[in-house]
């Protein structure tokens, strides 16, 4: 993006600028009209959450898309597909420990924002699609216990709807 026509009609170049306007742009656009309170929905007990296994830490990176953009960390998701079991056996490790401490690192909850240009002019902001890239080791994590949750749930389905 070279240059970003402003909601004034003004045009600006600089990237400290262009920065600007699509802060104030995405935070008006992604405002929430009314403020919910997020639910309090920690288990009673975290020791009833089994340690996340090896087998599914190689599943869920087994099951992530190659050829993504990496996050802020940078981590793409071949290298931990090449990572191998000693590396997979870390993360099962570290994974469980975020599990039974009920928090996860404070970077997982940060993204890199990239903006897709869709079609129209390019100097209108409102013709960009953000597109939030998030780490591949917080996808892994959640994929993880994605697949805990189907696995669950199909499992207490009853026999007639399944």
């Amino acid at each position: 993006m070279i240059a970003l026509k402003k909601e004034n009609g003004l045009i600006t170049r600089t990237r400290i600028g262009i920065e600007k306007e699509c802060k104030e742009f995405y935070m008006n656009l992604f405002a929430s009209k009314s403020a919910i309170s997020p639910p309090d929905i920690r288990p009673s007990s975290p020791s009833g959450i089994p340690p996340m296994l090896t087998s599914e830490v190689r599943h869920a990176i087994a099951q992530a898309a190659t050829d993504k953009a990496p996050g802020k960390d940078g981590i793409e998701v071949e290298l931990l597909k090449v990572g191998g079991p000693t590396l997979w056996a870390a993360l099962a490790a570290r994974f469980s420990k975020y599990m039974r401490e009920l928090d996860v690192p404070k970077q997982w909850k940060e993204s890199k924002t990239i903006l897709l240009f869709k079609k129209g002019n390019k100097e209108l902001l409102k013709n960009y699609r953000p597109v939030c890239l998030l780490s591949a080791l917080y996808k892994t994590f959640t994929k993880i216990i994605l697949n805990r949750l189907t696995r669950e749930l199909d499992e207490q389905q009853p026999q007639e709807q399944a």
